[in-house]
């Protein structure tokens, strides 16, 4: 497999882990649209998106806090299709400080496998598994 740009060491951790657990991927190929707060037209390319028959999973690491992202990616889940699942990836030491309205589930650097595990084990033609969201600490 060819190395993908990766904007970010997280990025290319992910990107890394898919690679060993043979999860397909591609770098910010898609691109959105969402209404900010001022009901402009602001793009939006995920970083990382992940095909699994008709289930589209987009990847977006999360190396440091980021309010107006944490905003945008909220607004991105009002805004587009259910059946997008938008997970974040962050350093273990952030969990807690992203809102749960900013993702449909969340790992991290630490839990990459299981992101990976996830993603495969999941049918494509089934329903998505539940994710239970950690609560703040």
């Amino acid at each position: 497999m060819t190395a993908h740009a990766s904007s970010t060491a997280l990025e290319a951790q992910v990107c890394a882990e898919f690679a060993r657990g043979g999860v397909a991927h591609q770098h910010r190929s898609l691109r959105f649209r969402i209404r900010d707060a001022e009901d402009r037209d602001a793009p939006f390319a995920p970083a990382i998106d992940v095909r699994r028959g008709p289930i589209l999973y987009l990847v977006e690491p999360v190396p440091t806090p980021d309010e107006g992202a944490f905003d945008r990616f909220a607004r991105f889940l009002e805004q587009h299709s259910p059946e997008i699942v938008f997970i974040v990836v962050t350093e273990d030491s952030l969990l807690g400080e992203i809102p749960a309205a900013a993702y449909d589930e969340i790992y991290t650097a630490s839990n990459l496998a299981g992101l990976t595990r996830r993603i495969v084990e999941q049918n494509p033609d089934g329903i998505v598994r539940p994710f239970d969201k950690p609560g703040p600490r």
